[in-house]
């Protein structure tokens, strides 16, 4: 062991060591290949210094007692040998294996760090694993049985990497398979004391790994400083594998798309922060998730009663403003509470059941706390809304959407003057689906994008086949999603389909509801303000029927505006409802707006909403949705 150059092992020592300080400075990634990864990292670098200290030791024999030489290099021993069942485990769980439910693998495991264990912590003892005479190191007797069991974790390791490759993501197999061949091959390399590699060989795969794969950065949602979404997934998977009973709090804050609007995007993303921070620091032991754009999930490990000391303390404090540079912001929120694996025994279901519960406790409970257990859970409606999205995609990728058309009637002119285009679904094993359903369905899975331009070709096609400039109908009305209106360039793909089938831009009509005011309102008056640039009219539609503001029409460029059914319904049944509808319909005229009246269904309605100040009207009075072929016998008709 003299003269041995041990600058390898002092760089390696000291990278460690700033791996070690950042790691554990970082935020804590509640994962067992994390968990394992730091034992990884604790074995190496304690591997490492007892290697250094056991050579500078024997170098001065004459002032350090060999007793103590002998114990650390009996230390050494321990860790570098533990560091290959550490490693052994660590690709075990990247494997999403938990040894703990598979005995063999257990007990493996168990007598493997044992024998490790009992051999080197005795052998100050005993001295019979290693020899140290002078400066000559030499494994002997029951050594060897340590060489027998890393070769047991090289080879298990190796079938690791082999029989569970797909459950690797392509880097950290890289890593895993670089390390293994390194391993091995400085393992030799220092065996037969061509050089102390191997520390220095461990070092370089703990930090490509670091970087790469395992620092906690590539988990955390820059928006919150909080667990992502894609994170949660995998988090899941490995709670389940530990079989631990866990409870999951469920947050979700209530119209923030309004406090984006009044506050800005930038304000709304600070106000997350400060929510993820709070479910963060009420309690270290709470695992926040930020799951979707105004959600965030709360893992406890506590008990029930626990539980429900944490959601209700969350519930309270949304009763305080939540203060920013002066600014003091009330927000409210809904709270779920699910109990797993009581209401949910695995990740797909608990998915599940959080929409379902949340889904419920917005149209229930809203701005609450509702458990679970406390609501019938019916996940085959879950299923249900799975098989209505496999259906639109099915009609999407086939081309079975159907448009059917809606006359619209002008008062002024005594005829249809124009037509609101509907989505219509029939699926072989579902039936008819609604538009409500399906459309809704479109949207939170985000396949509206792909859908409205399917019924922006067929509404073109449909107008450029029947020669609609020829008739009575000056332009049909095109629904538009907010999602769609939120996307950049949304109008210029329009405006190119349009131009596909030579329609001109008078013939469309962009309809779009209230929620599309409150999302992106930058990106979707963009799409707006080209429509309106290209002679493309814009109509309000379902005025009335939600957070109404006066705000959009003036700073919008509508030409139309869309009373929806309930208030025109209203009006007809009750004094003061009527009186509203008719302050807003005089209101919507002094503004020099073209206004249509949904919902219409008798003659005393078309007689009282003409009178009253509506210039068109739209209803089952006159006629339901209908195909094209129905749509075109009834206005030639």
């Amino acid at each position: 062991m003299t003269n041995v150059n041990l600058s390898y092992e002092y760089i390696a020592a000291f990278f460690l060591l700033m791996l070690l300080i950042w790691y554990f400075t970082e935020k804590k990634v509640p994962l067992r290949s994390y968990r394992y990864f730091a034992y990884v990292l604790i074995t190496a670098f304690g591997a490492t210094v007892l290697e250094i200290l056991t050579y500078k030791f024997a170098e001065y024999a004459n002032m350090i007692p060999f007793k103590v030489t002998y114990i650390c290099l009996s230390l050494q021993m321990l860790c570098i040998h533990s560091f290959i069942v550490c490693m052994a485990n660590y690709l075990l769980s990247l494997a999403r294996i938990d040894a703990r439910n598979h005995l063999a693998l257990k007990y493996t495991f168990v007598v493997s760090w044992l024998l490790i264990s009992v051999i080197c912590l005795l052998n100050p003892i005993f001295g019979w694993a290693a020899n140290l005479e002078g400066n000559v190191y030499s494994m002997k007797g029951i050594g060897y049985v340590l060489y027998g069991i890393d070769a047991i974790m090289v080879i298990f390791i190796g079938w690791v990497l082999i029989a569970k490759r797909q459950s690797f993501k392509f880097i950290r197999k890289t890593i895993a398979v670089f390390l293994f061949v390194c391993a091995v091959v400085a393992g030799i390399v220092q065996e037969f004391n061509f050089a102390p590699m191997l520390n220095l060989a461990i070092t370089i795969f703990c930090f490509v790994l670091y970087l790469f794969g395992q620092g906690p950065e590539v988990d955390i949602d820059k928006t919150t400083g909080q667990f992502s979404r894609t994170f949660f997934g995998r988090y899941l998977k490995d709670r389940f594998i530990s079989d631990k009973a866990f409870s999951l709090i469920v947050l979700d804050l209530d119209d923030f798309k309004f406090i984006n609007q009044s506050y800005g995007v930038a304000m709304g993303d600070i106000l997350l922060e400060m929510v993820g921070s709070y479910l963060e620091n009420m309690n270290r032991s709470n695992t926040v998730f930020h799951y979707d754009a105004d959600r965030f999930c709360i893992v406890v490990d506590k008990g029930v009663a626990f539980v429900g000391d944490v959601v209700e303390a969350i519930h309270k404090r949304f009763d305080n403003p939540w203060e920013y540079d002066k600014l003091e912001i009330m927000m409210a929120a809904t709270l779920c509470v699910i109990d797993c694996p009581r209401d949910a025994d695995n990740p797909e279901k608990l998915v599940e059941i959080i929409d379902f519960t949340m889904e419920t406790a917005k149209s229930t409970n809203k701005g609450r706390i509702t458990f679970a257990s406390d609501i019938d859970i019916d996940l085959e409606k879950g299923q249900r809304s799975k098989n209505i999205e496999r259906a639109v995609k099915d009609a999407i990728s086939s081309d079975n959407i159907m448009v059917y058309y809606q006359p619209i009637y002008s008062a002024e002119k005594q005829c249809y003057n124009s037509a609101e285009a509907l989505a219509r679904l029939h699926d072989e094993k579902l039936g008819w689906i609604s538009p409500d359903v399906f459309i809704t369905i479109a949207e939170k899975t985000g396949l509206i994008i792909e859908l409205g331009e399917m019924i922006m070709h067929k509404v073109c096609s449909f107008i450029k086949e029947n020669e609609l400039s020829k008739t009575s109908i000056e332009y049909i009305d095109v629904n538009i999603s907010p999602l769609q209106l939120m996307q950049k360039g949304f109008a210029s793909k329009m405006l190119a389909i349009m131009k596909q089938y030579d329609v001109d831009a008078s013939q469309i009509n962009i309809e779009i509801t209230e929620t599309a005011m409150m999302t992106s309102f930058a990106v979707v008056s963009e799409n707006l303000l080209e429509f309106v640039e290209n002679n493309i009219s814009i109509s309000l539609d379902d005025y009335g029927s939600g957070y109404a503001s006066i705000n959009y029409i003036n700073s919008m460029p509508f030409k139309f505006i869309k009373l929806d059914k309930g208030i025109v319904w209203a009006s007809f049944k009750e004094n003061k409802a009527r009186i509203t509808m008719e302050h807003t319909v005089r209101m919507l005229n002094d503004l020099e707006l073209q206004i249509i009246a949904e919902g219409v269904e008798t003659d005393e309605m078309k007689e009282k909403l003409v009178q009253v100040g509506c210039h068109y009207l739209q209803g089952w009075y006159y006629s339901k949705a209908v195909p094209g072929d129905e749509f075109m016998a009834l206005i030639n008709g």
